[in-house]
């Protein structure tokens, strides 16, 4: 289990790994079960076009299912240690768009599932890899 929350969360093989797995799924082009009976916790604002219905569709085309909330749920008193407990009983992944990385980063903290940085305030490295893949 790794989380993605910066960029250098992945070592350079690492990287050419993922652009790899993501250039045979291109050349087969068809749908897979790498995330069959997986359920995928989403956090994304309305506004986001983009992004989520990138994830949205990459999660279906793998076979996975996801729930949606908006990031506003995770500004709580209740302390998100507690919510990312909860969230591991129902769900095998977080992926969060949150304009607060230390949020994002205290959820990793504590969270026995891989949680993705789906874009803060100050990075996005989904989209980073996103646009090395594409050029």
């Amino acid at each position: 289990m790794k989380h993605f929350l910066h960029l250098n969360d992945f070592s350079k093989q690492e990287i050419i790994h993922i652009f790899e797995l993501a250039d045979k799924l291109k050349a087969n082009n068809e749908e897979c079960d790498w995330l069959k009976r997986k359920t995928i916790v989403l956090f994304f604002p309305e506004s986001s076009i983009r992004t989520r219905a990138s994830f949205e569709k990459g999660i279906k085309m793998l076979g996975g299912d996801t729930i949606l909330f908006p990031p506003e749920t995770l500004d709580k008193k209740e302390d998100i240690k507690d919510v990312i407990g909860y969230l591991e009983n129902w769900a095998d992944m977080v992926i969060v768009r949150h304009k607060d990385l230390s949020l994002i980063e205290y959820m990793a903290e504590h969270s026995h599932i891989p949680i993705i940085n789906a874009m803060t305030a100050v990075n996005h490295p989904c989209e980073i890899l996103t646009d090395v893949l594409v050029y």
